[in-house]
This record gives C-alpha cells, sequence and structure tokens, in this order.
C-alpha cells in the first residue's frame, strides 16, 4: 500500500510541477507586460527559467534534504534525454536544422559548462579532496555564467531585429489570453504557480527517494531515469508536437539552451544553497554526459541538420546509458 501511495504522489508531484511551473510562467509574463517589457527579453528570461522551474523545485530540494545524487541525476539524466532521446526522436520524425548561432555560440557554451561541471565536481580524482564536493564558490561561478548567458542571449536577440519582430507578433498571438489577465489574477498565478512548483518537488524528491529504497534503486538511477524523464516530460511532448507540425527551426536551439540552465541555473543555485557531494557513480555519469555532448555537437557540426539516421543513433545511445546505469545499479 506504500509504494502505490508514493507511485501516486509522484504522479501528483509531476503533474504539480508542470502545471505549476506553466501557470507561474503565465503570472511572471502578465507582469512583465504591465511593465512594458519586450516579449522577446520575457521569451529569453523569464518563459525559459520557467521552464526550468520543475528540475530546479526537484534539485533544490534533493540537495537540502542530503539527497545530492537525486539532485545531480536529474540535472544529467535531463540533459541526456534533452540531447539524445528528445531530438533523437524529433530527428527520426523530420530532419532537424542547425541554426547558425547554436553552431558559433550555444554549443560550445554547453560543452563549456559541461566541461567545468565535471572539472568541479572531480576533486578526489585530481587530488584537490579526499571528497568530490560543489562548494558554494564554484556554484556561484556556474550561477555567473547563468546571468552571462541571459546578457548575451538579450543582446544578440535585440540584434536580430528582424527575427525579433516576428517572434514578438507570434509571442502576442499565442498568449492573448495574458494581456486579460486581472490583477487578483497574476498574483494568483504566481502564488499558486510558485507553491504547486515546490509542493510538486517536495513530492517528487520524497517519493522518488522511498521507491529507490523499496526497488533496491540508488539514488543516483532514480535521477537519470524516473525524474529525469518526468521533469523532460514538458519539452518531450512540445518538441513532438513541434514535429508532427513540421516546425523543428529551434528545436536544437531550445533543447541547447535547456541543457546550459540545467546546468548553471539549477546546479549553481543549489550549491549556493547547500554544497553538493558527488558520488563516484555522478561524477562517471557527468563524464558520459561530456562525452555524448561533444558526440552531439560533432553530430550538428558536420552538417546543417540532424537527419534520420543520426537520429536513430542518438536514440539508441541514450538507450545503451539507460541500460547501463540499471546493470551498474544491481550488479553492485
Amino acid at each position: 500500500m506504500k509504494i502505490f501511495l508514493n507511485i501516486l504522489f509522484l504522479i501528483i508531484g509531476f503533474a504539480s510541477l508542470i502545471i505549476g511551473a506553466n501557470y507561474f510562467v503565465n503570472g511572471a509574463s502578465a507582469v512583465a507586460k504591465k511593465l512594458k517589457v519586450p516579449s522577446i527579453i520575457i521569451g529569453l528570461t523569464i518563459v525559459a527559467i520557467g521552464t526550468s522551474l520543475p528540475e530546479l523545485a526537484v534539485s533544490v530540494t534533493s540537495a537540502i534534504s542530503g539527497s545530492a545524487d537525486l539532485s545531480v541525476g536529474n540535472v544529467v539524466g535531463s540533459n541526456l534525454s534533452n540531447m539524445l532521446l528528445i531530438l533523437g526522436v524529433v530527428a527520426i520524425m523530420s530532419n532537424i536544422p542547425i541554426q547558425k548561432s547554436t553552431k558559433k555560440f550555444d554549443l560550445p557554451f554547453m560543452i563549456g559548462v559541461t566541461a567545468l561541471l565535471l572539472f568541479f565536481g572531480a576533486d578526489s580524482v585530481l587530488g584537490f579532496n579526499p571528497t568530490n564536493v560543489i562548494k558554494w564558490w564554484e556554484a556561484l561561478i556556474l550561477f555567473l555564467l547563468f546571468v552571462a548567458y541571459m546578457v548575451i542571449q538579450i543582446m544578440f536577440a535585440k540584434k536580430q531585429h528582424n527575427f525579433a519582430e516576428q517572434t514578438v507578433v507570434e509571442t502576442q498571438k499565442e498568449e492573448k489570453p495574458e494581456k486579460q489577465l486581472k490583477v487578483w489574477q497574476i498574483v494568483l498565478f504566481l502564488i499558486g504557480g510558485l507553491a504547486a512548483v515546490v509542493f510538486g518537488g517536495e513530492c517528487v524528491s520524497r517519493t522518488s527517494k522511498f521507491l529507490a529504497m523499496a526497488a533496491g534503486m540508488s539514488e543516483a538511477l532514480v535521477g537519470v531515469t524516473i525524474v529525469a524523464l518526468g521533469t523532460s516530460l514538458p519539452e518531450l511532448v512540445t518538441s513532438v508536437i513541434a514535429a508532427k507540425k513540421g516546425e523543428t527551426d529551434l528545436a536544437v536551439g531550445n533543447v541547447v539552451g535547456s541543457n546550459i540552465m540545467n546546468i548553471v541555473l539549477i546546479l549553481g543555485t543549489s550549491g549556493i544553497i547547500t554544497s553538493i557531494n558527488i558520488s563516484m557513480t555522478m561524477l562517471v555519469d557527468t563524464l558520459i554526459l561530456f562525452v555524448a555532448s561533444v558526440i552531439f555537437m560533432l553530430v550538428c557540426l558536420s552538417g546543417n541538420k540532424i537527419n534520420r539516421l543520426e537520429g536513430i543513433m542518438l536514440v539508441v545511445m541514450y538507450f545503451s546509458y539507460m541500460t547501463m546505469a540499471i546493470v551498474r545499479n544491481y550488479a553492485v
């Protein structure tokens, strides 16, 4: 009975995370519009951060409760599922074009922050400390990189005037209901959305830990599988729907941006609140993430699109990693 209830609360937690994040973004966007903030900036900041709220809630909650492997595993697993599973599935359905800005800036930035995460977490390997810990000042560096990334993105968007104008028009068409929000509705969206995110994060963190112990799974395995896939559901659904409509132009840029945010915003914030211990298992998974990111970048740089064959290769890589993680867990 306890297992059934925990599975039920896990599902409720994921639903709360997704629904809460959506309402919080709508409320924050409405505030920004009332303050006359340009729509392109809203999209690059509030919406971008909002899509990372599920991962942020789970990772911060897990880190505070001492479940470091669940916190880091959520980020590593989400990044792998974003790159390999989501884009792999989309590429199988339809070729994905690669934008020049993604090749020149976003991909190298993603590789850089992933390498930095690997470096910060490898204290024992490098001989700095007997244990692997992301210290508060290392987390602060990650968070400052998040700020820098946001500033650069906004500056680049302003230079692309024609694209920005088109995006503003499309955003305004899609967000007509937001313009009609009243003050009390905005307050309700912000408070209710944030409360749902916090509640969802607590539910996912606690139930995942219980289910891991009940099934003989490590927190690391739960983090890179169940939790990572659960918090990546919005990106997966959105990407598949976009592929069906033939709208895959921004797919790679969105995923790469999400992966960057997962590292610099989520682990940066979590690490500032409390130091994050990195187990050898998670260090190995972070190394796998780095290697997968390099392979993914090479695939993107090899042409102007990700084709079906490359998509199949990415999906195979993802399930190979999942198989390895499961076998490793039960082989110990």
